[in-house]
């Protein structure tokens, strides 16, 4: 008998670049930027291109580096790789009174199967991950996890599992909650009803303004400006594609050098910025994105997850990804959750530029300090 896993993920936010057709450098061991941009366009690549997308690469990570610890052989190794050699373990987000972080682990083992100490002890303590056993074969369970869930994302996403698949014997969780105010925030009476010109209809939006110097660039066609959260660590990218290029050119663009260099880019700049109120969510299979990126043996039965347990084999049945994320005039709330199951198988100088972001755009939300992608989306209609 074989045995699953589950993963889901909410957030949003980071950086790209647009132009001729870009082909990505081999991305530097340990780099959590490369890894996200390979996640961002793995994702991308298996949705509908006219829907939005929001996701976590940041909570994606933490929940396959959680996966990865008990895999061995074949199976860690592809893990490693789609991460880029990167472990994302518990750590300080850096939070503060005005500005809420957080990312919490939590492991679900049903009380007939038997984990390993070590792998108990290792989640415990370098994932700080809450270790609890349940009858997966009661529906409790399910709302047991889902509550979890909720609780830490302030309720944004309050169902991350509606059922427990048969031979489902432990699930994995990370849930990560953004909370920020703008360091310059939107006056709220420059708020005007506009279009936006999405992909497939013409919408009234909510669209923002405000007119202040800010980080911007044209890089490669595309706008681009910068919107840092109070505090300092935690800052917005906002990306304009020009109207003739194509979302999925955009996203095919990013790479860590494309990043690196937008970014470098930027220029204090006296910006008249409009850019919509967003209300965005996504709920995602990742197992097709995560065979893109490599990871292909852990969801055969030639998975080897021996570090997690001696009862199996196991194999990873599922990676589930549910992500909220709104953007106002005040600043942005966003949520992730990702859960694994287990289970027994069988700029230029002018006057002033002007940047009005009615139509498809990008955004990515980074943590500067950490140099991690927390969100990254892709809004194409509202």
């Amino acid at each position: 008998m074989k045995k699953t896993l589950i993963m889901a993920i909410a957030g949003a936010a980071a950086m790209i670049s647009c132009g001729p057709k870009y082909v990505a450098p081999t991305a530097e061991p340990g780099s959590e930027i490369a890894y996200s941009m390979s996640f961002i366009r793995s994702v991308a690549s298996t949705v509908n291109a006219d829907e939005n997308l929001v996701i976590s690469p940041y909570s994606a990570g933490v929940a396959l580096s959680m996966l990865a610890e008990g895999a061995e052989g074949e199976t860690k190794a592809e893990f490693s790789k789609a991460l880029n050699d990167c472990i994302f373990k518990a750590e300080d987000l850096g939070g503060n009174d005005t500005v809420t972080v957080n990312s919490v682990n939590s492991l679900w083992v049903d009380d007939n199967f038997s984990v390993r100490n070590r792998y108990v002890n290792l989640m415990q303590k370098d994932f700080d991950a809450l270790v609890t056993t349940l009858n997966f074969g009661d529906p409790a369970t399910v709302k047991a996890i889902n509550n979890w869930c909720s609780e830490h994302t302030n309720g944004k996403i309050t169902e991350i599992i509606d059922e427990l698949g048969r031979n489902v014997v432990m699930v994995l969780v990370n849930a990560l909650y953004f909370n920020a105010p703008w360091l310059n925030p939107f006056d709220e009476h420059m708020t005007f009803d506009a279009p936006f010109y999405g992909s497939v209809k013409e919408s009234k939006v909510k669209m923002m303004s405000r007119k202040a110097y800010m980080n911007y660039a044209e890089y490669m066609g595309c706008q681009l400006v910068e919107l840092p959260y109070e505090g300092g660590r935690y800052t917005m990218y906002v990306l304009l594609p020009p109207k003739d290029l194509d979302m999925n050119e955009v996203i095919g663009y990013l790479s860590e050098d494309a990043y690196k260099t937008a970014l470098a880019s930027l220029q204090p700049t006296e910006v008249q910025l409009r850019m919509p109120k967003v209300k965005a969510e996504s709920s995602l299979l990742l197992n097709d994105s995560l065979q893109k990126m490599g990871i292909r043996t852990a969801f055969s039965a030639a998975a080897d997850f021996s570090g997690i347990a001696e009862m199996g084999p196991l194999v990873l049945d599922q990676v589930r990804q549910k992500c909220y994320v709104e953007i106002s005039e005040k600043g942005t709330e966003a949520a992730a959750v990702t859960s694994a199951q287990i289970r027994l198988t069988s700029a230029r100088p002018s006057s002033y530029e002007k940047m009005t972001v009615d139509r498809p755009f990008v955004f990515f939300i980074a943590d500067t300090q950490k140099d991690n992608i927390m969100f990254a989306g892709r809004i194409m209609n509202l």
